[in-house]
């Protein structure tokens, strides 16, 4: 029997651009 796998992801970016908030991560070391 195989094993079950979960898969997530959170996607960033999608509709928000840093000119609307200076919060949003966007360099790996901001998302981590």
């Amino acid at each position: 029997m195989a094993k079950s796998v979960i898969i997530t992801c959170a996607v960033t970016g999608s509709i928000h651009t840093p000119t609307m908030s200076e919060y949003l991560p966007i360099t790996p070391n901001e998302i981590a």
